[in-house]
């Protein structure tokens, strides 16, 4: 600690970068031409900044980094070939693109591609970006309103006389959209000259309005960046259009890093960096960058290198580094499968020396996993790559290290060390504390009882970060530091060998051997130590001529299940002595040229069989403690062995932990040390008394001290309450400080997160220690457990908190559980599956026991949130993937991909679901698959969210049909065959939750005047043991709209607000059926009654009738067409004229969601005109009709009903014929019809001087056209997709650009995206851009224009 007045001679900067307690430092001062020259480092992470400090150079001046690759293909860019004119062609994006001169393109080939810069940028640059982009924008947009309020204040002070002029508003403003408000708006509007200012001042209000709704629904989607690739004749090039300009005219063409170093600047003022990479022969562009600040800050720890400030190198200054991004930008930089397994094939493929992942999950199993067992036999075992990995931050509970590094064979697992110059250097801490392990590190053993730590590193630094983070040096701590500092210290050993061994082989289990070996004892569990680098290298060269240095050691304990350690953590297994057998296997190391298709000569097989046939191994072995028992001596040839071992823990303490080891030494060289060891742990757990509390006692704490205690939770408990008390009486001058309170069982094949709970509990408030007599604090703190499973109870006191503290821990447990019959359970036992009822019954009945304690506030209720629904695949294919990045490393087989489309449909905007593939989600490292992955897309194809193996809850903004696309990725076609139907869960969150009724008898379900005193039960407190029924009223459940029959309601059922709740699901019944309504006798008619042959007859010239008025729509023949349409209407009544001459309308305007000016509407001039004649009689012919629909609304008799049904049908005719009307006459006010039509659509007829809508329509047809509109808005609702198209027109031909554009913009935001209404959309769309440019409103039309590829990309986007 510093002097009061007096500062510190020196910054201590050695603790910047802890390399002194590691030895590391001494060691490349002590051999500086070992400092990881010659060492390749794979870092598998969210990949390596290349403007970084420390990154550029190794110590010998070599290029730090010999490339960046993107594992996950969140950078691809998917190309197409295109045609260049004269040094320009068409973008991706649609903007045409310039390009340089000097460019070298000898085949003139040129592909094409965009991306979105928000998919290649990690969340915090994208939001600067974003930010800047959006502040642009809405400055530009709030510009244009002020320009219309501008306009519209002028007009109001017209109105008043005070300006004479309505053109003289342009000279309000400089600003070039405000003239051209004033230009638009001040133009004649079409009408009497009386109602120009009523009609000038309501299109400047609806501008306004416009303007309001676009600034409220604007939302940066990112700009979309044309990407140009070609080939120099030497290697692929590409040039990113990274301005949006279109201009790359002087822009350069990069190359693949690896060939060329090219490093290009993405976004320039947030200093972010990308490189390239080609795939595919040029078909993939692969954007390189980093998806967060992860990766550098390892990378800077394993091997910076800063030749000015060489106090701030890394671990291994002298080694390259290979960048491998396995954490994807579409998933939050979460690692996936295709990231994993791109990665260890590159590893390979680089031949890269050591291998460092920072990364890792919780697995519900140890050491299994397609992926862990390929690094584990291939990258290390085969290829010799030292791979290191981080054990994990989930501690300090027991069991707690992640996948792959705390669980797996082949890795070296590194725990977290804080030592003194950390806390000098990093914490600013004014009072040290000891040496320890980071509270927060994961601890071993495994559940199936290995060590789960091999060694532990420094775990935290202050080194390199990414350029855009503003920050040259930064602190950050956890495993994932701890890891790369060992992966460092493993370079400057592979270093050291490679140089000072020549050829001679080099194992990544010689290297373990030595690290795990010489670590430094620190007290921790099952020996794992402090690494020291020299004392490794020593051991290297000591036992450089040890043969069984080569190899690793696979143990097998048979017991219930499969373990690689002894492990016994429940009662039972504690309770009397135990045996077991354990097999001992050595695995020898291979090599590539040792497989059979290498190996032409065999020699190389000779070699390694020759090396298996000379080991052995003449061991003797010696249990750490009295209460296991092994036997003295173990030979051990190449195919191993097998022993016996004694376990007899019945004497040992309950509620501690403990632990030994059964160590196995080489009887000719004792000294050596341990050759293996395999771990006993034993967590005897201490029993519960008839009152379900148990006192685990005054617990005495002082910095960095951890005490657990362990507890046999009673079968039928559910919940456990930790109380914890503290006095300040005995410890006044005390500071604060935060505890680590960590509880946790383990369940197998179960992530241990399921029954887990760690809380920071600060204790010793402000007032607590400011003294004045006692004070009392109490925590309680609340977890579910799990009947019959030891329950750890961990306190800790964090590592950097100063002060003794006592604390008093008590544990309290309680349980209301199904009871055998009435639920799917033995009483007392652990409810796993949850409960289900079906609705299609009308009571359901659980029966309920408190198998612990008596329960008091039983108050049962039934709470249901979520729809869940079954969806099956509506396609499925299979395809082998690209043999360049996607093989199996084993083989050497492309891999295959399974694609799954399913149709979603949401009902209700901002909607919340989840969705689940039991069968290969929630799973990463221990997945059969190589990767689980699905995206969502909307009915444009727009890409919406992606997910991995771990699916959390998703918001889906806009209701409609979605396609969600799930892809299984495999080595087996087979295998994946038999998925192509597997079905996927929905759970979608409801509008308002479902409460069922709950009641302890079944009368009371039905009727409320039973009596109720009379019940068996009545709540409020059950007795311990006592079994009580609870009845649930299912026929009574109020169904939602978002469920169908057979979906399920999912929730929670909750008995006591002291138990835990369990999952409910309701089995939705199927509908019930309506009674149809009954209906009044027709009054008896008078007429003659219709004889059979007659009725035949007529109903079937009715049919004949019926089937040639619909080839009046059908027919492409016109000549066809008009002779049906007349003799149709020669013998018809007006019933009958009106569906002929509705038929013959629909023909003449069949496309009718597209603009009826638009070439796809076909309509011409003479066929507009046309068009308005026949609707005008079918408008005479159903109007009258059709007012009559009201007076049946409520039909009874047939003959009632039968009307009404003329009438509804006589209003839609009505409708559909207005709406053609409309349309004919908008296409002759906008002046419609190209000379493409007249090519295309039979009846055209010039237009005189009508080739754009600024040609005057004549006012006698806009007055019909407005006539024609105010009637269909009468019969139809406005916001009807076809009555918009219809009738938003006629305020363009008033010139009220605005007006129109009101309910087109009104449509689109609330109508749902389904492929139903895809052609309408396009339409309102085209609408849409039109008007903005009919308004000149540049930078909306700029801004649409951009987005559009992305809102509608013309394929979906590859996962």
């Amino acid at each position: 600690m510093a002097n009061k007045t007096t500062p510190r001679q020196e910054f201590p900067t050695h603790g910047l970068m802890p390399r002194g307690e590691t030895q590391a430092a001494e060691f490349v001062r002590k051999y500086p031409q070992y400092d990881g020259r010659g060492v390749v480092a794979a870092v598998l992470d969210t990949g390596i900044d290349p403007g970084a400090k420390g990154l550029q150079v190794t110590s010998e001046g070599k290029r730090k980094v010999v490339d960046y690759i993107d594992c996950t293909g969140s950078g691809d860019v998917e190309l197409s070939d295109v045609c260049a004119e004269e040094l320009t062609l068409k973008g991706a994006s649609g903007r045409t693109l310039r390009l340089n001169a000097e460019w070298k393109n000898p085949t003139g080939e040129w592909r094409v591609g965009a991306k979105r810069l928000s998919r290649l940028l990690p969340g915090e640059v994208w939001m600067s970006v974003s930010a800047e982009r959006s502040q642009r924008f809405r400055k530009n947009a709030q510009q244009l309103t002020d320009a219309v309020l501008a306009k519209k204040g002028a007009v109001q002070d017209k109105d008043q006389g005070k300006l004479s002029e309505v053109s003289k508003v342009s000279e309000v403003s400089k600003v070039s959209e405000v003239s051209k408000v004033s230009e638009i708006s001040a133009k004649s509007i079409k009408t009497k000259d009386s109602d120009t200012s009523k009609n000038l001042t309501e299109e400047l209000d609806a501008q306004v309005d416009v303007l309001k709704t676009l600034n409220g629904a604007y939302a940066d989607l990112g700009p979309l960046l044309d990407c140009v690739v070609f080939h120099d004749g030497e290697q692929w090039r590409a040039a990113i259009d990274v301005d949006e300009s279109g201009d790359l005219s002087a822009a350069a063409a990069l190359g693949a890093y690896k060939h060329t170093s090219d490093v290009g600047e993405l976004c320039k003022r947030q200093l972010f960096y990308y490189t390239l990479n080609f795939y595919d022969e040029g078909r993939t562009l692969s954007i390189v960058t980093c998806a967060g600040s992860h990766s550098t800050h390892v990378a800077g720890i394993l091997a910076a290198h800063h030749p000015e400030e060489p106090q701030n190198d890394g671990v291994a200054p002298g080694a390259q580094l290979l960048s491998l991004m396995i954490g994807d930008h579409r998933v939050g930089s979460m690692e996936t499968g295709v990231g994993l397994t791109r990665a260890v094939n590159a590893i390979v493929e680089y031949g890269a020396d050591v291998a460092n992942m920072s990364y890792g999950e919780p697995s519900s199993s140890p050491n299994v996993g397609q992926w862990v067992q390929t690094v584990a036999q291939e990258v290390v075992r085969r290829h010799g790559c030292v791979f290191v990995s981080s054990a994990g931050n989930e501690g300090p509970a027991l069991s707690s290290t992640g996948s792959p590094g705390g669980t797996s064979d082949g890795f070296i697992g590194v725990g977290a060390h804080v030592g003194y110059d950390q806390m000098l250097a990093e914490y600013a801490m004014y009072e040290t504390v000891g040496d320890t392990v980071f509270t927060w590190s994961s601890r071993g053993p495994t559940p199936d009882g290995d060590r789960g730590v091999d060694v532990y590193a420094p775990g935290s630094a202050i080194t390199s970060f990414p350029a855009y983070c503003k920050e040259r040096l930064c602190l950050r701590n956890g495993t994932s530091m701890s890891s790369p500092n060992l992966c460092g210290v493993a370079a400057l050993l592979v270093s050291a060998w490679k140089q000072e061994m020549g050829g001679a082989s080099l194992s990544p289990y010689r290297v373990k051997n030595a690290i795990v070996s010489t670590a430094k004892p620190i007290g921790e569990l099952h020996g794992a130590g402090m690494v020291q680098t020299d004392s490794a290298w020593q051991f290297l060269k000591r036992y450089a001529a040890r043969a069984a240095e080569q190899v690793s050691w696979r143990t097998h304990v048979d017991d219930s299940r499969r373990a690689r350690g002894i492990y016994l953590r429940n009662a039972e297994e504690s309770a009397h002595a135990r045996f077991f057998n354990v097999s001992v296997v050595p695995v020898f190391p291979t090599s590539e040229k040792a497989r059979l298709e290498h190996d032409s000569d065999g020699e190389s097989g000779r070699l390694e069989s020759q090396t298996q046939f000379d080991f052995e191994q003449r061991l003797l072995l010696v249990a750490t403690e009295s209460w296991v028992s092994v036997p003295d001596a173990l030979y051990v040839a190449s195919q191993g062995n097998k022993f016996a071992a004694r376990v007899d823990a019945t004497k040992l303490q309950a509620g501690r932990l403990h632990t030994a080891s059964i160590d196995a030494y080489d009887s000719t060289d004792v000294d050596r040390g341990p050759v293996f060891s395999i771990p006993v742990t034993v967590t005897k757990p201490l029993h519960v008394d008839a009152s379900a509390c148990v006192d685990l006692g005054t617990l005495q704490f002082r910095p960095t001290e951890i005490v657990r205690r362990f507890v046999a939770v009673p079968p039928g408990a559910t919940r456990a309450h930790i109380v914890l008390r503290a006095s300040n009486a005995a410890a006044l001058e005390s500071s604060p400080a935060l505890f680590y309170l960590h509880c946790m069982q383990l369940e197998p094949a179960t992530r241990f997160r399921k029954f887990f709970m760690r809380e920071r509990v600060s204790i010793g408030h402000k007032s607590y220690g400011a003294g004045g007599g006692s004070a009392e604090q109490k925590e309680t703190k609340t977890m579910d457990v799990i009947g019959g499973a030891t329950l750890e109870v961990c306190l800790a006191q964090f590592w950097n908190q100063l002060g003794a503290h006592d604390i008093d821990v008590r544990v309290e447990f309680n349980g209301i559980v199904p009871a055998n019959g009435g639920g799917a359970l033995a009483e007392g036992g652990p409810l796993r599956a949850g409960i289900t009822v079906h609705g299609s019954n009308a009571v359901a009945r659980l029966d309920f026991i408190a198998p612990v304690r008596p329960e008091y506030d039983v108050s049962p209720s039934i709470v249901l949130t979520k729809a869940r629904k079954t969806l099956r695949p509506h396609e499925a294919v299979i395809s082998p993937l690209g043999a360049e990045r996607d093989t199996h490393l084993a083989t050497g087989s492309a891999l295959y991909k399974l694609e799954l489309d399913y149709r979603l449909e949401t009902t209700r905007e901002e909607t919340q679901l989840c969705l689940h593939m039991p069968a290969v989600d929630t799973q990463i490292y221990e997945n059969w698959a190589d990767n689980f992955a699905l995206a969502i897309f909307d009915a444009n194809k727009r890409y919406l969210i992606s997910q991995i193996s771990y699916t959390s809850p998703l918001l889906i903004k806009q209701c409609g049909e979605s396609l969600v696309r799930v892809q299984i990725r495999h080595r087996s076609a087979k295998d994946l065959e038999a998925l192509k139907d597997i079905p996927l869960l929905v759970d979608v969150v409801l509008k308002s939750s479902i409460r069922l009724t709950t009641k302890f008898d079944m009368a009371s379900i039905f009727t409320s005047t039973v009596n109720s005193s009379a019940a068996v039960y009545r709540g409020g407190f059950i007795a311990k043991g006592s079994r009580i029924p609870l009845f649930i009223d299912t026929i009574g459940a109020a169904v939602p709209s978002e469920a169908a029959p057979g979906d399920v309601l999912v929730g929670k059922l909750t008995m006591s607000r002291h138990t835990a709740n369990f999952d409910f699901e309701y089995v939705v019944p199927a509908k019930s059926i309506k009674k149809p309504e009954e209906s009044t006798p027709a009054a008896p008619k008078t007429d003659k009654p219709e004889s059979k042959e007659e009725q035949d007859q007529r109903e079937m010239n009715e049919a004949l009738r019926r089937v040639r008025v619909d080839w009046v729509k059908k027919s492409r023949d016109d000549g066809v067409r008009t002779r049906l349409v007349t003799d149709l209407l020669a013998n018809s009544n007006d019933e009958q004229r009106a569906e002929v001459l509705a038929a013959q309308l629909s023909a003449l305007d069949a496309t009718s969601s597209a603009l009826p000016w638009s070439e796809a509407a076909c309509l011409t001039a003479a066929s507009a005109r046309r068009a308005v004649g026949i609707a005008d009689s079918v408008i005479e012919l159903t109007r009258t009709q059709a007012l009559t629909a009201r007076l049946y609304e409520k039909a009874q008799t047939d003959d009632e009903k039968t009307l009404k049904k003329q009438a509804e049908l006589a209003r839609t005719q009505l409708i559909a014929a207005l709406t053609t009307k409309c349309r004919a006459l908008a296409a002759l006010t906008h002046g419609s019809v190209s000379a493409t039509a007249s090519e295309t659509c039979a009846d055209y007829v010039e237009v005189d001087g009508s080739d754009n809508d600024e040609t005057d329509a004549s006012e006698q047809t806009v007055q019909e056209y407005e006539r024609a509109a105010a009637e269909l808005r009468q019969w139809a609702a406005a916001d009807d997709v076809s009555v918009v198209i219809a009738t938003a027109p006629l305020h363009m031909a008033r010139h009220q650009y605005a007006r129109a554009l009101q309910p087109v913009l009104a449509w689109l935001a609330k109508a749902p995206m389904k492929p139903a209404n895809a052609a309408e959309r396009r339409s309102m769309v085209e609408l849409r851009n039109q008007l903005l440019a009919k308004l000149q409103w540049t930078i909306w039309s700029a801004h649409f224009r951009a987005i559009a590829p992305i809102e509608s990309p013309a394929t979906y986007e590859r996962l």
